[in-house]
């Protein structure tokens, strides 16, 4: 994927660079053969919609410059892949193998086609409507002066307890309608469960665990249809909220799980009360886990954390995978302005190619980055004890 919109000061410098290869029109002619605007006087030059493709690119700069290097810095302008990188403060956790955990949100299943929080607060909203438990009125109402995902679920739920069958109904369905298997294009579940790091997640679906599920039965070279991972999955989870005995081989779900049966989820602001503050336990396990642990957010939007705030402001620092596009890097750094307050430091990833999807490049190439610098710690350590050898 590349970029379609270069800046002028961008080529300039390149101009100025190879200022003594650069023969008097090449540099025209370069920009005159790739961009639609050759003579704007705007700060940027447009791709021309023809060149999809890097190779297509390459191959017209490569006819109208002959020096190599020149070529190759001209194109290397257009590729994007600053967000491809691990972060340095990262990078260094990984490499010595320091406590690191991963906190998952709906972002996430959102890539198989299940809602965002705030989708499905809205969508219960609608099943009142559509089942005839409030009148239009009243759903045009919540809908657009209710902004607080729990406050709507806390609306469904005081109509449809979750112990009823309409309740169950609402979220099996919810849930059941996935508009892309796990294995179309890759699946972000099946990248993070490679890592070697603690697994929480804050998703009532059961998308995090199917991925375990698909790992370790490929491990052991087992094959096993969804309904008996699903058979398998129901009596998986007591989960044991202390962080000596955290199991890297577990997924958490700390706001419960539907397999475990709608009663466990976390949704209404009664749950959250009832979690967050009266929950000794959970409270000690959480805190403690922001403590000990650099935990790296995927899939949580803005609206999410500060649920997390007072716990997450006196912890050690954290980061958060943000998607941004290239053209609004100006509302990320406001967005970093508030995570930094929170002590967490926001990673963009671009949407302009891929949408969300690009979220498989980033964890895709992280793990490639980690595979080859913890190889390369290996047998650096290796040559060291040969040295003490001899």
């Amino acid at each position: 994927m590349i970029r379609r919109v270069i800046f002028r000061d961008e080529l300039r410098n390149i101009e100025c660079t190879y200022r003594d290869k650069l023969a008097e029109d090449d540099m025209n002619q370069v920009i005159s053969a790739i961009f639609e605007n050759p003579w704007t006087h705007s700060k940027q030059f447009i791709l021309k919609k023809e060149l999809g493709t890097y190779e297509d690119l390459l191959e017209i700069v490569k006819n109208t410059i002959d020096d190599q290097d020149i070529v190759f810095a001209i194109s290397k302008l257009f590729l994007i892949e600053d967000d491809l990188k691990l972060p340095e403060g990262l990078k260094n956790i990984f490499i010595r193998n320091e406590k690191l955990g991963v906190f998952v949100g709906a972002g996430v299943s959102k890539l198989l086609g299940l809602p965002l929080w705030r989708e499905l607060a809205n969508k219960s909203i609608e099943y009142l409507y559509e089942s005839n438990k409030i009148n239009y009125f009243e759903y045009q109402r919540i809908i657009n002066d209710v902004n607080d995902p729990k406050q709507k679920l806390t609306i469904f739920h005081k109509i449809l307890p979750k112990s009823t069958l309409d309740a169950k109904e609402f979220y099996e369905k919810t849930f059941e309608n996935k508009t892309k298997k796990p294995n179309e294009s890759g699946c972000v579940y099946d990248l993070l469960v490679k890592f070697d790091w603690i697994k929480l997640s804050s998703n009532i679906d059961n998308e995090f665990d199917n991925a375990l599920s698909r790992k370790n039965k490929s491990i052991f070279n087992e094959i096993v249809d969804d309904k008996a991972v699903l058979t398998k999955k129901k009596s998986r989870n007591v989960i044991n909220f202390k962080v000596e005995n955290l199991d890297y081989g577990k997924i958490y779900p700390i706001h419960g799980s539907l397999v475990d049966g709608l009663e466990s989820c976390v949704l209404t602001t009664e749950d959250y009360l009832k979690t967050y503050y009266e929950n000794l336990e959970f409270r000690e396990f959480i805190g403690k886990i922001f403590k000990e642990y650099t935990i790296l957010f995927i899939g949580y939007g803005l609206e999410e954390f500060p649920i997390l705030e007072y716990i997450i402001k006196n912890s050690r620092k954290h980061y958060t995978l943000v998607p941004t596009y290239l053209n609004e890097m100006n509302l990320f750094r406001l967005h970093k302005e508030y995570f930094e307050v929170l002590n967490i430091e926001p990673i963009p990833y671009y949407l302009d190619f891929k949408g969300y999807e690009r979220l498989n490049d980033v964890l895709s190439a992280w793990e490639n980055e980690i595979k080859d610098l913890r190889g390369k710690d290996y047998y650096q350590r290796i040559r060291e004890m040969d040295d003490i050898i001899d």
